[in-house]
């Protein structure tokens, strides 16, 4: 009687495991994808600021947000930076990107849709660069 309650409640959990499983570490990973979306939204927008003083991307500015992204554990090589490589005087609108790639956001692949995607911030900016000004 003890042993076929036994056999029974090892074959309840695993059957019942795979959502045991994504309960309880499917917010932990939702809640990470979260915390990076915000990291990189604030660096795109300090991107579009530091490149609207200077009225273009410089290599500087990609360096300094590189940098930080770094030092903030993000894979320097796979970060995307785009935006203008000539001067836009003041009132002229800069538009900068900012591409990472997201990765898997689901613990379990269960029905196929899972892609990988990645984190995309387009942001456009009038610029502040005045021609003779430093």
């Amino acid at each position: 009687m003890c042993r076929r309650f036994f056999m029974k409640s090892v074959i309840a959990l695993l059957i019942l495991s795979p959502i045991l499983l994504y309960t309880w570490f499917q917010p932990s990973v939702e809640r990470t994808i979260q915390y990076r979306d915000q990291l990189l939204q604030k660096q795109a927008y300090e991107l579009a600021h530091l490149s609207s003083l200077e009225g273009r991307l410089t290599p500087e500015i990609q360096e300094a947000v590189l940098s930080k992204l770094e030092s903030l554990y993000f894979n320097r090589s796979k970060v995307k930076i785009t935006g203008p490589n000539t001067t836009i005087n003041r009132g002229g609108l800069i538009t900068v990107t900012l591409r990472y790639p997201q990765g898997r956001t689901e613990i379990f692949d269960l029905f196929g849709r899972a892609a990988e995607r990645d984190y995309f911030y387009p942001v456009q900016i009038m610029s502040e660069y005045v021609d003779g000004q430093s």
